[in-house]
């Protein structure tokens, strides 16, 4: 940790501290959106790699964040890992690698790689999970599975539950093939708990603790008053908790039943006991207190690690954490499209209504598919449809048939982004079922609503953007992030924004990498830590990114944000703000604002949820299933089509929280709300010892030279490879990632502390160990 490019905050040190002395690490982190889950994870990582104790890593996440775990690992703990997808495995490109930082590699090896980073949508597919389960090589050490929430039984707490879905039933199969298991997730719950019991599972819970028992359990605990019969069966549970994590203390019972002294040490004696009768004698009162008891000592307790921002203000107010927790303040923008705006709205919804009804039985899921698509993009900007609708023109016009030579128009960004699917789409499934669904549509269609969109003016949202922007800057909002989710809307945009004499000056971040105005009135492309450090150094007033910018990119220094459009699914937008609402956010209170059409499908839907849940206030937790299932909800609405869509759409939603307020379940319950920190001793190697190193060549190995070129900034020379540039400054390596090294333990180019340093040619120089570095420091 004290040679990573990083300083973690109290309560990750805390989650670290439990994951490491507990080896192997059994553990669920369930963390509020934007308090650094990875984080954690790769504090453990970086710390038993080094150590030698987990040298097979297997990181399982979805496709979409992949790229930000190995950002993530590499600039913040100095540990390049390749992604596998497939058919490569890649690197980080970095100053260290003298080769390319991809190479192809079969299916029957990717898995020998020590350390490696997949999808979890690919290794869930059947022939994938059968190679992983049977023809790996040796056991894994730890295995990562991030938002481990989409691992669940099918209907799970309904009257016939379905089975494991896919990514469960390979993580049962992996749980028997790892030491340790990290599971990962923002949404420890789901509507039901059963699904909570699912992943607790994966970990290890006492065999008492069935499922049917783990259920029994916390609705016998909701009941009062507690029937002796459901007293007894809890009970039984409680003990079993105890022997296989540990005895209660006999404070924290005290604390949690509200009764003092004695009546407390009762209180945990009868539960205790083996027989029934203390338990028989226990008053109204008592088993109010004893329900307590037992509802905060649950294998929960042990196996789950959570934290919220409400539990992070007390430790800023106890002194323990330095960084505020930022306010949010949320505000919507609702925008009356102009009358031709809205009749080629309805156009639209007209035509997919159409299609989709038209669509015969092996072609309708792809119509409806490619409909969706078509119904986002309206919902984002008519450019972004526009642009669409002539790729789909031009694939027409190409005469190709509706096989493997069609044109492809759609990209990733298409996917849809419904959380509720077992299997997200690839770009190769997006492109069969846009070519499939091509035949259904009529091209005088696509035509007559391409006239119509090029005879509009620019939306009616972008001079409602402008207004925002101009307002966020008079409150003091110096710079602001325009999310997204369509490269196509953010060139609009910048083309809209940018020349004339007091417009924002604007930076792009997309899918592409980053972009730059320059200077002769076009864009030229940047790289990503060029793009960060031009947007925190203020020379940007306005950063346009599309939904590629919420991964990896924190911005603590910015303090506003916009939502130009709204993805059906809410997540999204909360990923989003996941950029500006962290900690160590600069602004006391950061604003949110999103724009939406009025009167359509989604703005029905979104006002419904805003009035029952606060949505984006707050970071949602017990009714985040309903959001995840928006995408679906909308999505039938849309393709239904018909009067009322939007209404009947709202009522459904609303009908679907109250179910889960009805039935969620509150982990918060059940879990240890105690935020002490361990004390820790100083580490033996720190940055400065390293600065020192290199600053001194009687400490370097044989024919190692280090030539100063800045401050900690060094060009590093060792027999057999070219020179490289190296630097043990944190801060520095972090806005320069892509052209320096950080000169610490993981990184290549840092002495091997296992043994000699391979070298292109010739045998390796003897070269010290740590040991003997830190004997002539």
């Amino acid at each position: 940790e004290a040679t990573a490019a990083l300083t973690p905050w109290p309560h990750q040190i805390r989650a670290f501290e439990r994951l490491y002395a507990q080896w192997p690490p059994k553990l669920l982190i369930a963390d509020e959106v934007g308090l650094g889950k990875t984080i954690q994870a790769g504090l453990l990582l970086r710390q038993a790699w080094l150590a030698g104790r987990a040298k097979r890593v297997l990181i399982l996440a979805p496709k979409a964040v992949l790229g930000q775990w190995q950002l993530e690992l590499r600039e913040k703990f100095n540990l390049n890992w390749p992604i596998y997808d497939g058919r490569r495995l890649t690197r980080c490109a970095s100053p260290a690698l003298s080769e390319g930082a991809a190479r192809e590699v079969g299916r029957e090896a990717w898995h020998d790689e020590p350390a490696v980073i997949v999808s979890s949508q690919l290794l869930r597919r059947s022939e994938r999970a059968e190679e992983l389960l049977g023809e790996a090589g040796p056991s894994w050490d730890l295995i990562v599975l991030d938002e481990a929430h989409h691992a669940r039984s099918r209907s799970a707490g309904a009257a016939r539950q379905g089975g494991p879905n896919t990514l469960l039933r390979l993580m049962r199969g992996l749980k028997e093939r790892t030491q340790g298991l990290l599971l990962l997730t923002a949404t420890p719950m789901q509507i039901h708990p059963a699904e909570v019991w699912d992943l607790l599972d994966l970990l290890g819970l006492p065999p008492q603790w069935t499922r049917e028992a783990f259920l029994q359990f916390f609705d016998d605990l909701k009941r009062e008053p507690l029937a002796p019969e459901a007293l007894e069966r809890a009970a039984e549970l409680f003990r079993a908790a105890e022997r296989a994590h540990g005895p209660m203390d006999k404070e924290a019972a005290r604390r949690t039943s509200g009764l003092e002294g004695f009546r407390g040490d009762r209180i945990l004696s009868a539960l205790r006991s083996p027989t029934s009768i203390p338990r028989r004698q226990l008053t109204a009162e008592e088993r109010r207190a004893a329900a307590a008891v037992m509802r905060a000592h649950t294998p929960i307790r042990s196996l789950v690690s959570r934290h919220t921002r409400e539990l992070l203000r007390r430790y800023h107010k106890a002194g323990m954490l330095s960084a505020r927790i930022a306010d949010r303040e949320v505000e919507d923008r609702f925008v009356a499209l102009t009358p031709p705006e809205r009749a080629l709205y309805e156009a639209v919804e007209a035509y997919i209504a159409r299609a989709y009804k038209r669509a015969g039985g092996a072609e309708r899921t792809a119509v409806g598919f490619v409909m969706t698509i078509y119904r986002r993009r309206l919902a984002s900007s008519f450019r972004a449809l526009s642009r669409t609708l002539q790729r789909r023109l031009e694939a027409m016009e190409s005469g190709a048939p509706a096989g493997a030579d069609a044109a492809v128009s759609f990209s990733e960004e298409d996917a849809p982004d419904d959380e509720t699917r077992d299997d997200a789409f690839d770009a190769e499934e997006i492109a069969d079922m846009e070519r499939r669904a091509l035949a259904a549509e009529e091209r005088a269609d696509v035509e007559a609503l391409l006239e119509r969109i090029r005879a509009l003016p620019p939306d009616s949202k972008l001079a409602r953007l402008r207004d925002e922007l101009a307002a966020l800057r008079r409150a003091g909002y110096r710079q602001a992030m325009v999310f997204t989710q369509y490269a196509d809307t953010m060139d609009f945009l910048r083309g809209a924004l940018s020349g004339g004499a007091g417009g924002p000056r604007l930076l792009c971040f997309s899918g592409w990498g980053g972009e730059a105005p320059d200077g002769g009135g076009g864009w030229r492309a940047i790289g990503r830590d060029d793009a960060k450090r031009r947007f925190s150094k203020g020379e940007a007033d306005v950063l346009l990114c599309t939904d590629a910018a919420a991964e990896g990119l924190n911005f603590q220094f910015c303090g506003a944000l916009i939502d130009y459009d709204m993805p059906w699914n809410p997540m999204r937008v909360e990923q989003r703000i996941g950029r500006i609402d962290r900690l160590g956010q600069e602004h006391r209170v950061i604003r949110i604002v999103n724009l939406h059409y009025e009167d359509t499908v989604e703005t029905d839907v979104y006002r419904a949820l805003r009035g029952r849940i606060k949505l984006f206030e707050t970071v949602v937790g017990r009714l985040r299933p309903i959001l995840a299932q928006l995408p679906r909800t909308i999505a039938e609405a849309v393709l239904e089509g018909g009067g009322g869509a939007g209404r009947k759409a709202a009522e459904e939603v609303t009908r679907q929280a109250d179910e889960a307020e009805a039935q969620g379940f509150d982990i918060d319950a059940a879990l240890d709300e105690e935020f002490a920190v361990p004390e820790r001793p100083r580490a033996p190697l720190e940055m400065a010892d390293l600065e020192r190193v290199l600053a001194s060549p009687e400490l370097l190995p044989p024919g190692v030279e280090a030539k100063p070129l800045g401050k900690r900034e060094y060009e590093l020379r060792r027999p057999g490879m070219q020179k490289k540039r190296v630097t043990t400054d944190p801060k520095y390596y972090e806005q320069h990632a892509e052209s320096v090294e950080l000169w610490s333990p993981g990184s290549p180019l840092f002495p091997d502390l296992a043994g000699p340093a391979k070298t292109e040619d010739g045998p390796p120089p003897k070269e010290k160990t740590l040991g003997e570095v830190l004997d002539s420091l």
